[in-house]
């Protein structure tokens, strides 16, 4: 709204209200349609809940208003169903409490031990969706998104809401779809603005809304919508909504948005705004359906090479130990560990032994790329392989913290017994029976 607009805004429990000519006949005009609905419906504006809010209202007509509704005047500024009401700009301080409510779920998690796979999925689940209806009012500070992610980084690599190592992988990598190596992630810059995006998109359409009515009358006044410019004293959110605007403007044409076929949605915004990336060629092996979301995260952190081996914290500066932590007889390296090994090797061969299934020996997603077969016996033996993976390193783990060390052997059995409970639990009836039949000589269910 302009700072120089007349106007009084009303708050009734659960609305907002807003005319512009801010005097008594306006007031009595709306005290005489929440009567009219009162009698409809048997609800009743609650005195004791309602404020009246004023800007560029003169004294003698807010007292009249006042005196008329019983009302009594709030101040500015005020929070509306938790968002901030003010004339001023959004400052980081005014998102604070966003900022809380994430730190506050991430610390009620923090006590389960949850494994990068779980708390990613609570980054997609619920520290995203808080600040959703925020980002998709106001085009928030710069500082409060990156503050967000840096909250969504600190809790995914260690399960808080701080981290002072160097992160596995970077966050521009995550935030890509995992089609293209990244973990599914938004950038929350632009998801920002394709949610602000919806706001250009309802002016666009001029969707029948009190508030796209109210912006036609008092800001474009017929004046075409993508030729508009803001003037100076307009408000901070109508400059940023306008700047979106800018930002969208090829996407449109003669005032439709033509990216889409279906019409303008946040996501199909968010991939046009996106700097897209080729595609992973291993991104269908590790993100294989059979395996385990842990497992699959061990294999997206592996196809990466971001796994913490002694050869990798040297070049970081520590002084540690090169030696492998398994066999103790080469320098511990991402492909030694995991196939170069002799445990790991036994672990591999103990797998095809069990399972009669044939795995390259090295970090070859290439090879199950190209491999042919029926679809589920090669999921399943893609799912075995990362369950392989994921298990050489916690033992790995459990070995230079523990000193403890299980029999090759007896990891696989209980790599096996997980695979035929997976098995079991997707059920037989999407299974043919010549899967059927090899799963079951597998002994696989």
């Amino acid at each position: 709204m302009c700072k120089n607009q007349r106007l009084a805004c009303l708050m009734f429990a659960d609305d907002v209200l807003l005319f512009s000519k801010g005097d008594t006949t306006s007031m009595m005009l709306l005290l005489q349609s929440f009567s009219t609905f009162s009698k409809a419906s048997g609800l009743k504006i609650s005195p004791a809940k309602s404020n009246a809010y004023f800007r560029g209202v003169p004294d003698h007509i807010k007292t009249d208003i006042l005196k008329i509704s019983g009302f009594v005047e709030g101040v500015l500024p005020f929070k509306y169903l938790g968002m901030p009401i003010q004339t001023t700009r959004l400052k980081i301080s005014d998102c604070a409490c966003l900022i809380e409510k994430i730190c506050a779920r991430i610390l009620n998690y923090g006590a389960r031990k949850f494994s990068y796979a779980g708390r990613l999925v609570l980054i997609k689940s619920v520290l995203n969706t808080l600040h959703s209806y925020w980002a998709s009012m106001f085009v928030l500070p710069k500082g409060i998104i990156k503050s967000i992610e840096a909250i969504c980084r600190n809790f995914l690599w260690e399960n808080g809401t701080e981290y002072r190592r160097v992160p596995l992988v970077a966050w521009d990598k995550i935030c890509k779809p995992k089609e293209e190596g990244g973990l599914g992630l938004k950038d929350q810059e632009v998801w920002n603005k394709a949610m602000v995006g919806r706001l250009v998109n309802w002016i666009a359409e001029k969707r029948d809304s009190i508030w796209v009515q109210w912006v036609q009358c008092n800001y474009l006044r017929g004046r075409d919508w993508f030729e508009y410019n803001p003037s100076t004293n307009s408000s901070w959110v109508w400059r940023r909504i306008c700047k979106v605007k800018q930002d969208l403007a090829q996407g449109f044409v003669d005032g439709v948005w033509v990216v889409q076929p279906t019409g303008y949605t946040p996501s199909g915004c968010y991939e046009w705004l996106r700097n897209a990336s080729p595609s992973a060629c291993w991104s269908k092996v590790v993100w294989n359906s059979w395996a385990f979301p842990k497992h699959q995260f061990m294999g997206w952190l592996v196809a990466h090479e971001a796994m913490n081996t002694m050869d990798k914290l040297i070049t970081y500066g520590m002084d540690v130990d090169a030696c492998c932590t398994l066999c103790g007889q080469a320098d511990e390296s991402l492909a030694h560990l995991f196939f170069d090994c002799q445990y790991s090797r036994r672990v591999m061969q103990a797998m095809q032994q069990i399972t009669g299934c044939s795995f390259p020996m090295a970090i070859d997603f290439m090879w199950w790329a190209n491999r042919g077969g029926a679809v589920v016996q090669k999921g399943v033996q893609v799912a075995l392989f990362l369950g392989a993976i994921y298990a050489i390193w916690f033992q790995r783990n459990k070995c230079r913290n523990e000193m403890v060390l299980m029999h090759p052997r007896q990891v696989v059995l209980q790599l096996n017994d997980s695979m035929k409970a997976r098995v079991r639990g997707r059920g037989r009836e999407n299974l043919s029976a010549y899967d059927v039949s090899w799963l079951c000589h597998k002994n696989l269910m």
